[in-house]
């Protein structure tokens, strides 16, 4: 099932379609000082307009008259599981995101709904491969992906990985955990009756349970903008206060990203860190 989110544009009312957009886009990820193993996996596909993916994962995108589909998935479960259900996940969602794409245009309708649809369909792989195992592992992902085209971005979430916009040193949070604490509030319930760590837990997770429920949100793109999409072992740990701060050094993106990472370890690095940057550019018009 999906539940389709409100479409966030709070923005300025300038005429979008006189934009012409690239990206700039850059990733890193750690395992960082107390995992054994990193068990998140990320995706940076740029595609063509008829869903055909573009050779390697340049630097610089054209999304004015293609797209860029990014995704950062976190994995649970033991041993290595957590790290078999998160790659399983970005790289079924590349070939379903492929074959959503091919058939259709350029309407957002429709692209939305191909991204919904390949992440439902990432899920049912991954959900039938844990059930094909005598034990019937339960191994499951977070995931959150965005799909870039022409002035739009689409997103899908599951789980708690997070996607912000930075826009005039404003840090946008374009995502909600699917957590126990936030189910709770969201019912005008207390969440402080549980305990803190019980309210961090998952409500759900690719393929960890036979239903899925994909929140889906969009919002129109503005060059400088900068989108980031982490896993929770960043902002679990720097404060959006700091993530700003070093979203908008004079660096390079590289850099950008690296500082990240390396602020996350330097708070003591609980978790694995990811972090997919992408710079939104505008295009010289050829008008």
């Amino acid at each position: 099932m999906a539940n389709q989110g409100p479409e966030v544009s709070p923005f300025s009312g300038e005429d979008k379609s006189s934009f012409r957009l690239g990206a700039r886009v850059t990733h890193a990820t750690d395992i960082g000082r107390r995992r054994r193993n990193n068990q998140d996996n990320y995706l940076v596909l740029p595609l063509n307009n008829h869903g055909v993916p573009q050779d390697g994962a340049p630097e610089f995108v054209t999304v004015d008259n293609g797209h860029l589909l990014m995704a950062v998935a976190d994995g649970m479960g033991g041993h290595f599981g957590g790290e078999v259900a998160s790659r399983l996940c970005v790289e079924n969602l590349a070939k379903e995101i492929v074959n959503q794409l091919r058939p259709l245009g350029s309407g957002h309708l429709e692209l939305s709904t191909a991204l919904r649809t390949a992440v439902g369909d990432s899920h049912k792989a991954l959900f039938a491969h844990a059930q094909a195992y005598a034990e019937k592992l339960t191994m499951g992902t977070t995931l959150t992906a965005v799909l870039l085209h022409g002035v739009r971005a689409d997103l899908a979430q599951v789980g708690d990985s997070r996607a912000y916009l930075l826009r005039d040193g404003n840090l946008i949070l374009l995502t909600r955990d699917q957590t126990i604490g936030n189910q709770l509030r969201s019912r005008g319930e207390d969440s402080t009756r549980v305990d803190a760590q019980i309210q961090e837990m998952l409500t759900q997770a690719v393929g960890a349970q036979a239903e899925l429920e994909i929140i889906m949100t969009a919002v129109d793109l503005e060059p400088h903008d900068v989108v980031l999409l982490c896993s929770d072992g960043l902002y679990k740990v720097v404060p959006p206060a700091d993530i700003v701060e070093i979203l908008e050094l004079e660096v390079s993106l590289q850099e950008k990203a690296t500082h990240l990472i390396t602020r996350a370890n330097e708070g003591g690095g609980p978790d694995n860190i990811t972090v997919i940057l992408t710079e939104i550019c505008e295009l010289e018009s050829t008008g």
